[in-house]
């Protein structure tokens, strides 16, 4: 079956240095997603950190069908925290990360609902009573800290912090080149597959995060996560159908990266070609 390559290529240092105060994927961009007590600290029994992990994007609902991609100016870190065990919960503005003498307070997620993430859990927001409080609390700092950061909790009658064991926040953000293949034509009522190249060509490990959205006959995004070293290459390949689309002459498929997007077409043969 003869096939055209739809290529896009951008080189684009994930993180760039800077403070901004403002989803558990197949692929991490940190494989230490835990948190220890600060050395010299209280730390609160009544609220419990679960999780941490370091991300340079991250997927969200831009429409019910739909999936956009989130960039970080740097990195984001993502923290799941538990308070249910205490009387009260802590408010959002009571927590903090705390990184080479700057503090950070929670960025809000932009747009729709972040999705896939590597931590567990929902957007942390206590003051609603219809959700329970825990859930992930994120945190938008420069692509490369030089100390591992710290989540501190302001509250009486004493603050208490955890060092967040996320290797990645101390290391050079990843930077991406990539291609996407689909075939030209197709049969009706057949699966096919979207191949997603990517590769890593800046100095630290990352994941290379994205969505395939259907459009007609299956109105659903794909997320894919592709997890590299520098210097690395991966493929992901999203499987695609094309049942009762006989009739369609061409079918899109947009693909949504960090570094950029693109539309693939693909044509479904007619019966008679197909024979």
């Amino acid at each position: 079956m003869p096939s055209r390559r739809a290529y896009l290529t951008t080189l684009v240092a994930a993180g760039l240095a800077g403070c901004v105060g403002e989803g558990p994927g197949t692929g991490t961009d940190t494989d230490s997603p835990t948190a220890t007590t600060a050395p010299g600290t209280i730390a609160r029994s009544d609220v419990i950190v679960e999780a941490a992990a370091v991300q340079y994007s991250y997927r969200h609902i831009e429409q019910v069908d739909w999936n956009g991609i989130q960039p970080a100016d740097g990195q984001f870190v993502f923290v799941t925290v538990d308070a249910r065990p205490a009387d009260s919960a802590p408010a959002r503005s009571a927590f903090t990360l705390v990184a080479d003498d700057e503090q950070y307070a929670p960025t809000e997620i932009r747009r729709w609902k972040a999705v896939d993430l590597d931590v567990p859990g929902s957007a942390y927001v206590p003051d609603r009573e219809d959700e329970a409080p825990r859930g992930w609390l994120v945190f938008e700092t420069p692509a490369q800290l030089e100390s591992p950061p710290t989540l501190r909790l302001d509250r009486d009658p004493a603050p208490a912090e955890w060092t967040l064991d996320a290797d990645l926040a101390t290391a050079p953000p990843p930077a991406w080149e990539w291609s996407v293949d689909a075939p030209d034509t197709v049969a009706p009522d057949t699966t096919f597959d979207i191949a997603i190249t990517a590769e890593n060509v800046g100095d630290g490990p990352g994941a290379f995060r994205g969505a395939v959205n259907f459009s007609y006959p299956l109105y659903a995004p794909k997320g894919f996560d592709i997890p590299l070293d520098p210097g690395q290459s991966g493929t992901e390949r999203v499987a695609a159908e094309v049942r009762d689309a006989e009739s369609v002459e061409e079918i899109e498929y947009g693909i949504r990266t960090p570094v950029g997007e693109t539309t693939v077409t693909v044509a479904v043969e007619s019966d008679t070609a197909a024979e």
